[in-house]
């Protein structure tokens, strides 16, 4: 049975904090600080800086994936990334942002929300695991308060109130058994079923 472990995990989140207060006065939202913060459990969260983007802040929490895990030859074999950038035109980009961090993955891998996030993104990497790779990156990273702060609440306030910006990664390892032999390097192919994630070539190939 094939053993995997969590190796290194990370977090990126942006320096300005919101309030609830902040929220309703900034934005307009039709609540009260004390009610809002006892309906939703948030008390306050963060919003990205004019220089924070979904790419940034991944590969942000990618070299402290690599450093904590003390990636001494930065290569895995799959680097999965998810996120959500409030309709800003920069989701996607796993081999960008792995070329940012200075990574090497053999397969670079974008999930949008759509397809599951964060949870699809393990599933996936845990496919990856059993098919015999040694080292798999998942990194979720969202800027969702652009909707908020351009004026496109979501589902009449339902939602917009505990919206916030950050991101986060794990490091997966396979662990080997007695006898098992793995291969140093593999990447999955597609499966023909289903919709299918984005395929990035690694970084390495875009000179």
């Amino acid at each position: 049975m094939v053993q995997r472990r969590i190796a290194a995990v990370a977090a990126y989140l942006p320096e300005r904090v919101v309030t609830n207060q902040e929220l309703i006065t900034s934005y307009g939202l039709p609540h009260a600080a004390d009610w809002l913060h006892e309906a939703t459990g948030v008390a306050e969260r963060r919003f990205a800086g004019a220089t924070e983007t979904t790419l940034s802040m991944a590969a942000a929490v990618l070299r402290e994936l690599i450093e904590v895990g003390r990636l001494r030859d930065p290569f895995v074999d799959v680097f999965i990334m998810t996120g959500d950038d409030g309709g800003g035109g920069d989701a996607g980009g796993a081999a960008f942002a792995a070329c940012m961090a200075g990574l090497v993955p053999a397969l670079a891998i974008d999930l949008t929300p759509a397809q599951g996030g964060f949870a699809a993104a393990v599933e996936l990497a845990n496919r990856h695991l059993d098919r015999g790779c040694r080292r798999v990156l998942i990194v979720a990273s969202d800027v969702r308060s652009r909707r908020l702060r351009e004026g496109q609440p979501w589902g009449n306030h339902q939602i917009t109130e505990i919206l916030g910006d950050g991101a986060t990664g794990v490091l997966l390892e396979r662990v080997d058994g007695l006898g098992a032999e793995v291969p140093p390097r593999c990447a999955e192919p597609p499966s023909s079923r289903g919709s299918q994630p984005f395929l990035s070539a690694a970084h390495a190939n875009r000179g």
